[in-house]
């Protein structure tokens, strides 16, 4: 009889045991899970992060691109029109330059 309690006694010491090691498995399995998904959350947070900045990537070069159109479009003032001292210039050699000194004297 003493062995049968001695084993019954074993047997309860273990389940203890087990029981003590299954929640700390538990719990590190948990902290690993949260870690897991920290991490994930992270990489979306990376994925994301690159695709906004393909966003302003893409945005930035259609601006440049309208930008270009634009200044191709419109001739730059310089270059294109004769400038103000070119004018009075012409003026005062009395050469006719637009049709508002069509009666310069």
């Amino acid at each position: 009889m003493v062995s049968a309690i001695s084993g019954s006694s074993q047997v309860t010491q273990y389940s203890s045991s087990s029981s003590s090691s299954n929640a700390a498995q538990e719990a590190a399995l948990e902290k690993q899970i949260q870690d897991l998904e920290d991490q994930a959350k992270a990489i979306t947070d990376q994925v994301k992060a690159a695709q906004v900045q393909q966003d302003i990537a893409v945005a930035q070069a259609r601006l440049d691109a309208l930008k270009a159109a634009d200044k191709a479009a419109k001739p730059d003032q310089g270059q294109s029109a004769p400038s103000a001292a070119a004018l009075r210039q012409a003026e005062f050699d009395g050469e006719k330059t637009t049709s508002s000194n069509e009666f310069w004297m």
